[in-house]
């Protein structure tokens, strides 16, 4: 827009900003707004007591990571699990945390810490021996700051129907073809926990297991119209593959884009794209966050977005804590 095209009457504005002004309202094309605030997470771990160095400080570190994933799903959990699910959930992600982690700085020296055994054992008895007695065995103990891919880390929750809410269909039932036994499904037990699945003889959602001629497993499963198929040579692996597809499918993502989020009392167009990336970063009740509008006014200025919304209560509160402070205000 050229400054002539604003109406001619006197301002104390620049001319550039009484054309912006002029052009109250700018309706954006829909685009991924920038990534989610890196939000690193503080953890400490600590190493087998009497491990060599290296090692010590390896399986410290690892550990550090498995803990800081862990703590990263757990904040994205639309609900809390039960303990039994939610220690099979840290088993699930434990050797897939290196792969998860973005960056990592230790906060602290590396330091050896007395075992907890040593630590609570009583007082020795004095002893007349000359023999010097043996140091107690002691552990490395690491403290840092780890970032995560929490983009990943939810896929991983959405695949396993952890994030499903409502739409989690709860049941199924299985029907075995040729070379798939009962047997072979017991192994799978802890698998149907995590994901909150239970057989039985009639559900919405059917899965068929067999072993085709050509030696590996296809499964299929059914949901109304929809089919998903997968095949493998581990059983394990095909059902986690098979439900993955089926919780990843559109029609079975959390939450649902209601009413556009609105927030006005930007006092600059860059405060309010910043917020565009807090939104986002709020990815434990806010999924698909874009911004649509932008109603530009004089240190007043309203942004309008759009997401997909898992968590009602929680982005209340996360409003609620974020807005005030900054002057800000939600359009309800």
């Amino acid at each position: 827009m050229n400054e002539s095209d604003c109406p001619a009457r006197p301002s104390p504005l620049p001319g550039w900003l009484r054309c912006l002004a002029c052009a109250a309202i700018l309706v954006l094309a829909p685009l991924w707004a920038a990534p989610a605030l890196a939000e690193p997470i503080h953890v400490s771990a600590a190493a087998d007591a009497g491990t060599e160095p290296v090692q010590a400080r390896q399986q410290a570190q690892e550990r550090a990571f498995a803990e800081a994933v862990y703590q990263t799903a757990w904040r994205l959990l639309p609900t809390p699990l039960p303990a039994p699910r939610a220690e099979l959930l840290r088993k699930f992600l434990t050797p897939r945390a290196t792969d998860l982690v973005q960056s990592y700085h230790e906060t602290a020296p590396a330091k050896p810490t007395a075992s907890d055994a040593t630590e609570k054992a009583p007082p020795a008895k004095a002893s007349t021996s000359t023999t010097a007695e043996k140091a107690p065995a002691a552990h490395l103990v690491l403290e840092m700051d780890v970032e995560v891919n929490r983009a990943a880390i939810s896929d991983h929750l959405t695949r396993l129907g952890l994030m499903a809410g409502p739409k989690h269909p709860g049941v199924y039932a299985v029907r075995l073809g040729q070379g798939v036994t009962e047997a072979d499904l017991k192994p799978l037990s802890d698998v149907f926990l995590l994901q909150g699945l239970a057989r039985m003889a009639l559900a919405p959602v059917q899965v068929s297991l067999e072993r085709v001629p050509q030696g590996y497993l296809k499964a299929v499963l059914w949901a109304g119209a929809k089919s998903f198929v997968t095949d493998g040579q581990d059983l394990n692996q095909v059902w986690l593959d098979l439900w993955g597809k089926y919780f990843s499918a559109r029609e079975q993502q959390p939450g649902g884009l209601g009413r556009p989020l609105e927030v006005s009392g930007f006092s600059q167009v860059d405060a309010l794209l910043e917020f565009t990336k807090t939104l986002q970063s709020w990815d434990d009740c806010l999924r698909e966050v874009q911004l649509s509008v932008i109603d530009l006014r004089p240190g007043n200025s309203t942004g309008r977005w759009t997401a997909r919304l898992t968590n009602p209560e929680r982005l209340d509160a996360r409003l609620n804590g974020y807005l005030p402070s900054r002057k800000l205000t939600a359009v309800r």
